[in-house]
């Protein structure tokens, strides 16, 4: 529906604005549904739209909807222009809606008859509207009021950024728990993997998302928008000191805020300019034309007022101008002023917290994804889809990420693959593998951890005399080697292995101590004689991790 109204406020950093229509109801609108390119928007312009679901959608001003609705000459253009404007402005007068379309059918109507130019230009004088010079009392009182010479310092440079790093401060002090945290994960390098994994898990099990893994993605997203702003703030200087020091400044927000009015201000008055330097155009015309005609003297009288009405428009522009001229160079003398103190200070200070963000959101992002996997772990659904996928390994990020891997090539990996190829060799150098030894004695476990260290101490060896705890264990670690004997002690080796390959998804290297049982549910890879020295053992341990897979 075709709706007529004017530009109540509009705002040019966002494109947000407010129209009024003449039944007085306010409807917002952004300058993505401005359909005019001839005129932007404006406070005052009236404008024509359509409403729908009270949104205003197609807006044009109400200038270049009228010169597209009348395809005439020149001349009749400008004829018609000027009396269509100017009953508009009769009608804001009055208070009044004004419909466009009455106006130009009545013009285009007095073209068909054949009636003679006098007639019309009598019936033309009879309904215009003398214009007299435009009076503005918000622009008058604007230019009559006092200007500071100099802007005052609202909030010195000290306690501004003081009040910015208490934030970063309060951010850290509230999470200094998880500085006791073991592990960290680089949440920079693994973030964008890590919530699209989150995402995958999700959606195979909703139940993954428990009240403490809810509570530690929170916490995690709104950790990361702290080092995010942050880091952004140092990165772009001009941006930290318009937004922690500027946006402090009271005077200065103030004289900002005048010199945006004053562009607001002078646009309105560029249309006033517009429309009264066409309608001169059309009356000059008419005067020369009618100079033997009994009008002249009412041409010659309006041509006078709409003279005086130009002048008075143009002199308001040249002084809002040099209004406009001498608070944008307050502003700048005062950025001017402080800035480079300010960077100074701000930096200096944003070194002392940087380490402590990051080492805190690595700590978070570590939690988050061990908690993730640990609960992944625990769903039916997730090991089914793993098993479907052919997905084999320790369940975490890591082998997540080598099985998406495995269809790529990354001697041509490209962007954001290559960065994941990176991940992955970051993943494999932090994440653990382990070599577990399970006996039944625990003074040979002894014996075999340490010929394991002594052969190589990069080696993270874990030893158990109970089979139970050790499953347990392998659950939640990466086992690469499994070192056992014949008999344990509470069930044989066969059991063990069934029971192992039951409840852990990664199939782990196995070095077998005796005889290779009956049933075997995971392949052995080194079988050694009853009695082994641990050094012959450990010397094994390695040819198996060496070896290729």
């Amino acid at each position: 529906m075709k709706t007529y109204g004017k530009t109540l406020f509009f705002n040019l950093d966002n494109g947000a604005g407010i129209i009024i229509t003449s039944d007085r109801k306010k409807i917002k609108f952004n300058v993505e549904d401005w359909d005019d390119f001839d005129i932007m928007p404006s406070i005052g312009l009236e404008v024509v739209f359509d409403l729908t679901d009270g949104k205003a959608l197609n807006i044009l001003s109400k200038e270049s909807e009228e010169t597209s609705k009348v395809d005439l000459s020149d001349n009749e253009v400008a004829v018609v222009a000027a009396e269509v404007t100017v009953a508009a402005k009769e009608e804001e007068v009055v208070g009044k809606e004004i419909v466009v379309e009455e106006v130009v059918e009545e013009v285009v109507e007095e073209e068909k008859n054949d009636e003679s130019q006098e007639e019309r230009k009598a019936e033309h004088f009879e309904s215009e509207v003398d214009i007299n010079v435009i009076e503005d009392a918000e622009i008058d009182e604007f230019l009559k009021a006092e200007r500071p010479h100099s802007i005052t310092n609202t909030l010195n440079l000290s306690t501004a950024i003081s009040n910015y790093f208490d934030i970063i401060k309060h951010n850290i002090d509230t999470r200094s728990n998880y500085k006791k945290v073991d592990g960290r994960l680089d949440y920079i390098l693994v973030s964008r993997f890590l919530w699209t994994t989150y995402n995958n898990l999700t959606d195979i099990d909703i139940r993954i998302i428990t009240p403490k893994i809810k509570t530690l993605k929170d916490d995690l997203l709104k950790m990361a928008y702290v080092y995010e702003d942050f880091m952004r703030k140092t990165k772009y200087p001009t941006l930290a000191y318009e937004e922690v020091f500027l946006s402090c400044q009271a005077e200065y927000l103030k004289i900002k805020t005048g010199a945006q009015n004053i562009i607001e201000k002078l646009n309105r008055l560029r249309l006033d300019e517009k429309f009264i330097g066409g309608v001169r155009e059309v009356k000059k015309k008419e005067l020369e034309e009618g100079i033997n005609t009994v009008q002249f003297t009412l041409l010659e009288g309006e041509l006078k007022s709409l003279n005086g009405a130009y002048v008075d428009v143009v002199h308001m522009m040249a002084e809002l101008d040099e209004r406009y001229k001498a608070d944008m160079k307050l502003l700048n003398e005062f950025e001017k002023e402080y800035r480079e103190d300010f960077s100074k200070l701000f930096f200096a200070e944003a070194l002392i917290h940087k380490y402590n963000l990051v080492d805190i959101l690595n700590a978070q992002a570590y939690i988050f994804d061990v908690q993730l996997w640990h609960q992944a772990k625990h769903s039916k659904s997730v090991k089914a889809h793993f098993k479907v996928s052919s997905i084999s390994g320790e369940l975490n990020t890591r082998t997540y990420l080598k099985y998406y891997l495995s269809t790529q090539d990354s001697s041509k990996a490209s962007g954001t693959t290559k960065k994941l190829f990176d991940l992955y060799d970051y993943l494999v150098s932090i994440n653990k593998d382990y070599i577990l030894i399970v006996m039944a004695g625990e003074r040979d476990a002894i014996d075999y951890e340490s010929a394991i260290k002594n052969i190589n101490k990069a080696y993270h060896v874990k030893y158990f005399v109970d089979e139970i705890t050790a499953i347990k264990w392998a659950v939640k670690n990466s086992v690469r080697v499994l070192v056992l004997e014949e008999q344990l002690g509470k069930v044989t080796v066969g059991r063990f292995l069934e029971i192992y390959g039951k409840n852990v998804l990664s199939t782990p290297k196995v070095v077998l101590i005796g005889k290779k049982p009956k049933v075997n549910t995971l392949p052995i890879s080194k079988l050694l004689n009853v009695g082994v020295t641990p050094r012959v053992l450990a010397n094994n341990v390695k040819d198996v991790i060496e070896e290729k897979d």
